[in-house]
């Protein structure tokens, strides 16, 4: 007989013969069972058990001894249906847990793309991309401004950026570390559209965060930078940027 029908309904193999088992020779106890559907005799009671909560199979005792009866073949065609609503009642279910599922889809569906620059071309780079992105209007966010260990070389670099982001009508909030305060005030840029603050703190590196983006740049002897291009990063980079700025002075 094919079975293969009753297997895509939900019966396992061994449901099946137990069952095809108990057609055959009608009421029966565990060891004509066992033989008829030559399942070993262990496994016939949760096999039994497990038909008896489909509904296929009922049972009596009769003098201490439990006896095993087939549901009529119609009763398959109950269970098929009782399987399709309880499939419509978990699609209802599913549908309202569906949008937090998706949200952590999304979270982890965002491709995050670093780069790594090094040397001040690479830094040119990157600064020109800060200016690429961002439009007339927008801010540039700066944590951890320092004048690095070419503090020369580092000044004439950002007076050129500067420059630019003045011509393009971008602002910069930046949070410097304290001991670089002197140095900003030296530089000659135009700072009208610098909003500049100042922490008690020596970063190693400073954060660059604009649009979805964050540059970590590392003014050493020969810098470098971190460019990495994801939404969520960016915005907890800002989230602790505003934590910062509250904590900084003028």
């Amino acid at each position: 007989m094919n079975t293969e029908l009753l297997e895509e309904i939900g019966l396992t193999k061994s449901e099946i013969k137990v069952y095809l088992a108990l057609l055959e020779i009608g009421s029966s106890s565990k060891g004509p069972l066992v033989k008829k559907a030559n399942i070993t005799s262990s496994k016939i009671y949760e096999v039994t058990d497990k038909l008896i909560e489909k509904g296929l199979v009922s049972y009596i005792i009769k003098n201490n001894v439990k006896y095993f009866s087939a549901a009529p073949p119609s009763r398959i065609k109950d269970y098929i249906e009782e399987k399709r609503e309880k499939i419509e009642q978990q699609e209802k279910s599913f549908e309202t847990l569906l949008p937090s599922l998706q949200n952590k889809f999304n979270f982890l569906k965002e491709e995050t793309n670093a780069e790594i620059f090094q040397g001040w071309k690479g830094m040119h780079t990157v600064f020109q991309d800060i200016l690429n992105t961002l439009n007339k209007g927008d801010t540039d966010y700066v944590l951890g401004a320092n004048q690095g260990l070419n503090p020369e070389k580092t000044r004439r670099f950002f007076d050129v950026y500067i420059a630019k982001t003045y011509q393009k009508g971008i602002k910069i909030k930046v949070i410097f570390n304290e001991n670089s305060r002197d140095y900003y005030k030296k530089s000659k840029a135009k700072k009208a559209h610098i909003e500049a603050r100042f922490l008690q703190q020596t970063t190693p590196s400073e954060i660059n965060i604009y649009n979805n983006k964050v540059a970590i740049l590392i003014f050493s002897e020969t810098p470098l930078a971190i460019l990495i291009n994801s939404k969520k990063i960016a915005a907890s980079f800002k989230q602790y940027f505003d934590i910062m700025w509250s904590l900084s002075v003028k």
